[in-house]
């Protein structure tokens, strides 16, 4: 009987410390997140000061992060109002862009790959967009076609938007970013 109790301790011991390392690494960690409004960033993941969590989690080779200096990657998997993005919806992208040399906005999945669209766009840069009269940012993303700056969603399903700032000034200090200097996720309807 002792050797038993021992055996199913020693698998459930086993199981448990796998499976917390594995659920620890398998998306990103917590630790060393900000949050702007709807949008998400991990500033320290490509410096020196990087915690453990997030090592591992970029030692599975699932992203490339920015390092320090270089830009900062914003992830919105959600709207304004706190809702998850849908794909049978339209969402409005529009306010302002943070001080940045260049940047790009675009949709993946929940993973962070990005998905085979038939029109082959998931994306937009700085300089593809056309600009209302403020000079703001003002982008309509749905799966039906759209006039305007339009992109293109699946039409089903969770997404994210990645809004990648390049050589910024907020890289270092996303602490001081405020949800008015970063564009704002407004959900128009759904289907």
């Amino acid at each position: 009987m002792r050797i038993l109790d021992l055996a199913y301790i020693l698998a459930l011991g086993a199981g448990l410390g796998l499976g917390s390392a594995h659920w620890a690494v398998a998306g990103r960690p917590a630790i060393g997140r900000v949050e702007v409004g709807a949008w998400t960033a991990w500033p320290r993941s490509g410096s020196r000061e990087v915690d453990p969590y997030m090592r591992a989690y970029l030692a599975r080779g699932v992203h490339l992060p920015f390092g320090s200096g270089e830009g900062l990657e914003l992830i919105a998997e959600r709207d304004d109002a706190g809702q998850a993005l849908d794909g049978r919806c339209r969402y409005r992208l529009s306010g302002a862009t943070p001080p940045t040399r260049g940047w790009t906005i675009g949709i993946t999945d929940g993973d962070g790959l990005p998905f085979r669209l038939p029109l082959e766009r998931t994306g937009f840069t700085d300089s593809e967009i056309v600009r209302p009269e403020d000079g703001g940012l003002a982008i309509i993303a749905a799966a039906t076609p759209e006039a305007g700056n339009w992109l293109p969603l699946p039409a089903s399903g969770r997404f994210q938007f990645r809004l990648r700032l390049y050589d910024t000034p907020i890289s270092s200090q996303t602490g001081e970013t405020r949800v008015a200097n970063l564009p704002r996720v407004t959900r128009l309807d759904c289907r």
